[in-house]
């Protein structure tokens, strides 16, 4: 019965790709045996009921070679948890079944994988979690958190630095709840793998911590043995599976079989070889799904029992289980309340440890930074800070895997601004799978200083305004920084990323207490322009308007901008602001060019950074790239000299 499973699934799996018209069918055809034996036989999972949060204990599987995708659904599709409908729209506009897995099209997909590596590195992170809730609420006569968690990689995976920087984390951490499957075709795109990659996997993942599974066949029982030896390890494990890149069809074992599908008739002798009967698209005999449906009843028959298990341990534990419940839920409201902060007129990230301490009564806000917590002031308690290294990338995807773990979670990462170009790509994915993340990046600007221009960011922060749904804060005081640190955490499907400065600022504390994109540090009601900044610059900014009304008599309303995308586009907030009345001129140590949507509303113009800075002092930086009131005062007499075009 199993040999005639696995050749109904890679029959799916091709007309999928086929009816798509294009997809990967090398993975598809070739880790049949993996998908099989991993989802149908050996992960502990439910049927999702609506309305309904997901199992709390469930494995987590990850299929981090997303492109493998026909080959997962096709094992759903024998479960019955995707329908003959579901399977035909492979890749159609609003289908379940889009061509790399998706959280938000189909329930039982743990991560939206694609991006190589990321997928292991969010693993990494469910293990972590996993672990991380386990030494919280386990007792030694209940263990109601023991599952594992699963990633299924392709050669690539272990090919992109996310990938080897989260599998030495994943060592180091003895996440032993975590077993890594490596489909091993030694084939991709343009070569074979280990033209580019000659490694010995077995020394390799020994040397970092992992126990080396070397299996010789690609089979349901050698798999499965496999695996059922993997969970007794004290230790994270890799198992090797051997496997033909599009078993059986024309191009299996080439490069040329990683992507593409087959015609009409390679298909109808593709599945004949396979031993199929019936080679009709989409066709499945009904003792396929029976077989299925008896799958699935034994993985709720198994929820059943843990369900039991934590009935006992509500009994025995009332207190741990209300926290557990919260975890299930994912609902829990994250407040700092009122700080008084120790200082004012610092640098703006003095204020972040004080902000974290008065969050550290919440047991799933977790994180810390890429080693560099002297610098960026982000610690939390010891049972809560994770020691990452200096893993920026890895850092923000196991991030991800925790928030993926349980909605109740807030993972913050944290390092220099312009290295947030390492974490960029895991930063959109938290911002594409609606994670609440939050990142806290310090050293804004070019005063920076000593440590020169590669330290020095000047492209980052409109980077991450590009992202779609990521919230970009730079507060200039603590007022701003405690209203952003309360929005952020308000948000509970888009992550912010709040910039903080190194260097000393001025404390002006005129933020509303609900927090506004923008708003008037200074006022006048017969002004003649208004000057807008964040950040760092919005001292400067105030001091160019005193300097202009005491030696020209110019009216200058300031106005604190520190969340420029919630501005640009806020007609209301334009219009409350007197922006579209007067003049209006930006400066910001970024490049920026965002600010230039306000044009839109009035005649605008802004300073901005155009160039790369210098290793020298902070403040001579700065004055170097022109942000210097005297310099600026110059240039904002020649913007209002200029008569309007028409």
């Amino acid at each position: 019965m199993e040999t005639k499973t696995i050749a109904r699934l890679r029959a799916l799996a091709l007309d999928m790709i086929n009816g798509a018209g294009n997809g990967h069918i090398g993975m598809a055809l070739g880790a049949t045996e993996i998908f099989y034996t991993l989802v149908a036989k050996e992960l502990n999972f439910s049927q999702i009921q609506t309305g309904q949060p997901k199992w709390i204990n469930r494995d987590r599987f990850v299929l981090s070679a997303g492109h493998g995708s026909a080959g997962i659904y096709s094992v759903y599709r024998f479960l019955g948890l995707l329908s003959d409908d579901d399977i035909r729209k492979h890749k159609q506009f609003g289908s379940k079944t889009p061509s790399h897995p998706e959280i938000d099209k189909f329930d039982y997909v743990d991560a939206s994988t694609g991006p190589l590596g990321q997928g292991l590195a969010m693993a990494v992170g469910m293990a972590y979690a996993a672990k991380f809730v386990a030494n919280k609420f386990n007792k030694t006569d209940l263990q109601i958190i023991d599952h594992y968690v699963y990633a299924l990689c392709g050669d690539g995976d272990f090919q992109e630095g996310v990938g080897l920087e989260s599998l030495a984390f994943a060592g180091t951490n003895k996440l032993k709840n975590l077993i890594v499957i490596h489909d091993y075709n030694d084939v991709q795109i343009d070569s074979r793998s280990s033209l580019v990659n000659n490694v010995d996997f077995a020394k390799y993942f020994e040397s970092i911590g992992f126990k080396p599974l070397i299996l010789k066949g690609n089979n349901v029982a050698e798999i499965s043995k496999a695996i059922a030896e993997a969970k007794l390890a004290d230790s994270p494990v890799y198992i090797q599976v051997p496997t033909i890149i599009a078993y059986g069809t024309a191009v299996a074992n080439k490069p040329a079989g990683h992507h593409g599908f087959l015609n009409t008739q390679q298909s109808i002798e593709y599945k004949t070889n396979l031993g199929l009967e019936n080679t009709t698209p989409f066709f499945v005999e009904p003792e396929f799904l029976e077989e299925g449906q008896k799958m699935m009843a034994q993985k709720q028959e198994n929820y059943k029992k843990w369900v039991a298990k934590l009935e006992t341990y509500k009994q025995n534990y009332p207190a741990d289980f209300i926290k557990f419940e919260q975890l299930i839920s994912g609902q829990i409201n994250y407040e700092i309340g009122e700080i008084n902060f120790a200082n004012s007129n610092v640098a703006t990230r003095n204020y972040v440890g004080q902000i974290f301490a008065n969050l550290d009564k919440y047991d799933f806000l977790v994180g810390g930074s890429a080693d560099l917590v002297a610098a960026t002031r982000v610690k939390l308690a010891p049972e809560k800070n994770i020691v990452y290294g200096i893993r920026e990338f890895a850092m923000t995807a196991i991030n991800n895997g925790i928030m993926l773990y349980s909605k109740a979670f807030r993972a913050v990462s944290s390092t220099f601004l312009t290295f947030a170009d390492y974490a960029k790509s895991a930063i959109r994915m938290a911002a594409l799978m609606k994670l609440p993340a939050l990142f806290v990046y310090s050293h804004d600007s070019y005063q920076v200083g000593g440590d020169g221009p590669t330290h020095q960011p000047v492209d980052q922060v409109g980077m991450l305004r590009l992202v779609p749904n990521l919230h970009v804060i730079r507060p200039c005081d603590e007022s701003e920084m405690l209203a952003a640190f309360q929005f952020a955490l308000a948000k509970l499907e888009e992550p912010s990323a709040i910039i903080t400065t190194r260097q000393d600022i001025k404390s002006f504390n005129l933020a509303p207490a609900d927090f506004q994109p923008a708003y008037l540090i200074s006022e006048h009601q017969n002004f003649d322009i208004s000057l807008l900044a964040s950040g760092s610059e919005v001292q400067l900014a105030v001091e160019i308007a005193q300097k202009l009304y005491e030696s020209q008599g110019v009216l200058a309303n300031v106005i604190s901008v520190p969340y420029l995308q919630g501005l640009v586009d806020n007609h209301d907030l334009i219009a409350k602001l007197k922006i579209n009345q007067k003049p209006a001129f930006a400066i910001e140590a970024t490049n920026d060019s965002l600010w230039y949507k306000l044009a839109r509303f009035t005649r605008f113009e802004a300073h901005l950074a155009a160039n790369f800075g210098e290793s020298a002092p902070g403040d001579v930086v700065y004055e170097h790239q022109g942000f210097l009131a005297t310099s600026l005062i110059v240039k904002i007499n020649e913007f209002l000299k200029k008569m309007p075009t028409k």
